[in-house]
């Protein structure tokens, strides 16, 4: 799977889905998210008044052929409440919306970072969320269902100003996942480019207990459907 910054403008990206996330507050569509909106015709504010999203953590809604977007699909994933969103629950977003993305045989995705999120460290837990949820235990099984697996991830939001900092996370991420699972024994030695850490450990600790409580279901729309 390759993972890059890409500072294409999200809206022209051609790609099978774009991922962003959504706060449990007042007004969800905001910053982004409203530009968005304007141009899919007020559809997200109109599901969001209609109950059909909360923001609620690692909540999903699908939206097909969203208008504005070149993209195939818009994932919108809960971030909860904002006063209370940080890295760690983002690696678990990343994570969530990769294998719900990779269930239903999306190849590549964008993942839109929020505007005021433009970060190194933003940059890194959506790097490590997306390894750790795509990586699979019985890769080399002989019952291995073929057409599952994610080939790329682009990392959006970032511009030619700062895209050496989102690049700067890009790297570490993919070190620190990397040798996490090869000192959990998942992956060969050579992916040893980090040191062992507590922190480290807390990425499979992590996707361990979102596996174990279960992703909530993800209403799906269809983008032409404005009148909602």
């Amino acid at each position: 799977m390759q993972i890059k910054i890409d500072t294409t403008p999200y809206a022209h990206l051609e790609t099978d889905a774009i991922v962003s996330y959504v706060f449990d507050e007042t007004d969800p569509i905001q910053g982004t998210l409203a530009d968005i909106d304007k141009s899919a015709n007020g559809l997200l504010k109109k599901l969001a008044t209609g109950a059909e999203f909360s923001g609620k953590p690692l909540e999903m809604t699908l939206i097909h052929v969203p208008a504005g977007l070149k993209a195939a699909r818009l994932l919108l994933v809960g971030a909860g409440k904002r006063d209370k969103f940080d890295v760690a629950l983002l690696r678990k977003i990343a994570g969530a919306a990769t294998r719900y993305l990779k269930a239903r045989s999306v190849k590549k995705f964008g993942f839109l970072v929020r505007e005021n999120d433009l970060s190194d460290n933003t940059a890194q837990a959506i790097v490590e969320g997306a390894i750790t949820a795509d990586f699979e235990t019985d890769k080399y099984k002989s019952d291995k269902k073929p057409g599952k697996d994610i080939e790329s991830i682009a990392i959006l939001g970032y511009s030619d100003a700062n895209k050496s900092t989102g690049e700067k996370g890009l790297t570490r991420g993919q070190e620190c996942t990397g040798a996490v699972l090869a000192s959990d024994g998942i992956v060969g030695p050579k992916l040893k480019k980090a040191p062992r850490t507590a922190v480290h450990h807390s990425l499979l600790f992590d996707e361990l207990a979102i596996r174990e409580g279960g992703d909530r279901p993800a209403p799906e729309w269809d983008g032409r459907q404005v009148g909602l």
